[in-house]
C-alpha cells in the first residue's frame, strides 16, 4: 500500500530560479538568447556608482557590439534611383559605393571604435549621476521634469545639427581649418548620397562624438542640477549620433530595423521622406537630422535666410544654396567613375 501511494503521488521537485532571457531578432529572422548578468551589488556613494558602472560597462559594450553585428542588413540600396548590387556588409563597398572624397573610407578604425565606446561610457556616467541626483525628489516631479528635459534635449540637438549642417553645406572649402574635411564630405554626400548607407557606425559617428565629448564632460563635472544635466546628456547623445539617424533616413525601409522604422513613423527620428527633400537642389531646406521637428519651423520662419544675410553683411559671402557653386573636382571624379 505504501509503495502504491508513492507510485501514484505526484512528483515534487525543486526548480531553481531561472535567469531571465533577453531575445533579439537578427536580420535573417533567427533568434538568439543570452542570459542577463546577475546583480552583484553596488558600492555606496558617488565613487562607488561610477566605479560599478566602469567595471560593468566593458562587458556590456562587448555584448552590445556582438549583437549589433546581427542587425547589419544583408544589402543596402539607395533611395529614389535604380539600385545596384552591393557588398554583403557595410564598410566593404565596391567602386560604385565608394565616397568621392579622396582618402575617405567607409570602415571604422580601432581609434574610431574607442572614441565611440568612450562616448557611451560618458553618457552612461551622465545618466548615473542624474539618477543619483533625483533619488531624493518626489516621483511625480521627477517624471514631469525628466520628460521636459528629454524633449528639450532632443529638440536642441535637432536645432544644433540643422545650424551646423547649414554651415558646412554653404560655407568654406576642403582647406577650411578644423572642419574642412567635413565640408568636403558633405559636398560629396550631395553628389552621391547613397554612400552613407555603407558607412560603418563608428566611422560615421566618431567626428560628432569628438565634438560633443568636451561639453558632456564639462556638464558632468560642474553641473549639479539634475534636469539641466539630463537635458545636456540627451542633447549630446542626439548630436553625437545624428549621423546614424541621417544614415537611416537614406536607407530603404526594407533595409532598416523595424524599431528604426517605428521611430521614424512616430516622428521620434527624422523620416526619410522629410530628409530627402533636402537633397533637391539648391539644398536650402530641411537641414535638421535628429528628429526633423525643427525643419518646418526654421524653414517657414526664414531662419536660415536671415542667418545667411547676417553672415553676408559681415563677410560678403553668400551661401552656396544661393550661388549654386559646387566642388568641380568632385564632379570630375563622379564623371570618371
Amino acid at each position: 500500500a505504501d509503495s502504491a501511494m508513492v507510485a501514484t503521488a505526484p512528483r515534487m521537485s525543486v526548480v531553481p530560479q531561472q535567469v531571465p532571457l533577453v531575445r533579439s531578432a537578427s536580420w535573417s529572422g533567427h533568434r538568439t538568447a543570452s542570459r542577463l548578468p546577475r546583480s552583484r551589488g553596488a558600492l555606496p556613494g558617488w565613487p562607488g556608482a561610477y566605479l560599478s558602472a566602469a567595471l560593468f560597462l566593458p562587458g556590456a559594450v562587448r555584448r552590445c557590439w556582438a549583437r549589433c553585428q546581427m542587425f547589419r542588413p544583408s544589402s543596402t540600396k539607395r533611395i529614389g534611383l535604380k539600385a545596384r548590387r552591393g557588398p554583403a556588409r557595410s564598410g566593404e563597398a565596391d567602386d560604385y559605393f565608394k565616397p568621392l572624397v579622396e582618402g575617405d573610407v567607409l570602415s571604422a578604425s580601432m581609434p574610431q571604435r574607442c572614441i565611440v565606446a568612450l562616448m557611451f561610457v560618458l553618457l552612461l556616467l551622465g545618466f548615473v549621476k542624474v539618477s543619483m541626483l533625483v533619488s531624493a525628489l518626489p516621483l511625480p516631479q521627477v517624471f514631469f521634469y525628466s520628460c521636459v528635459a528629454i524633449l528639450a534635449g532632443m529638440e536642441f540637438a535637432d536645432f544644433g545639427t540643422g545650424v551646423y549642417h547649414f554651415s558646412v553645406d554653404n560655407y568654406g572649402s576642403a582647406k577650411t581649418p578644423v572642419v574642412g574635411s567635413q565640408i568636403e564630405a558633405f559636398q560629396g554626400h550631395h553628389e552621391e548620397p547613397w554612400t552613407i548607407t555603407y558607412r560603418d557606425f563608428c566611422n560615421n559617428c566618431f567626428p560628432t562624438c569628438v565634438a560633443t565629448m568636451p561639453f558632456l564632460v564639462a556638464f558632468e563635472i560642474f553641473c549639479s542640477a539634475p534636469f539641466v544635466l539630463l537635458w545636456a546628456v540627451v542633447a549630446c547623445a542626439g548630436i553625437a549620433f545624428c549621423q546614424e539617424f541621417h544614415k537611416w533616413s537614406h536607407t530603404l525601409r526594407s533595409q532598416c530595423h523595424p524599431v528604426v522604422n517605428w521611430l521614424q513613423d512616430r516622428g521620434i527620428l527624422v523620416h526619410r521622406s522629410a530628409h530627402l527633400r533636402h537633397h533637391k537642389p539648391p539644398f536650402e531646406t530641411n537641414y535638421c537630422i535628429v528628429t526633423g521637428h525643427m525643419n518646418p519651423i526654421l524653414d517657414r520662419s526664414g531662419f536660415f535666410t536671415r542667418l545667411a544675410d547676417i553672415i553676408a553683411r559681415f563677410t560678403g559671402v553668400r551661401p552656396r544654396c544661393e550661388t549654386g557653386d559646387r566642388f568641380a573636382y568632385l564632379l570630375d571624379r563622379r564623371q570618371k567613375d
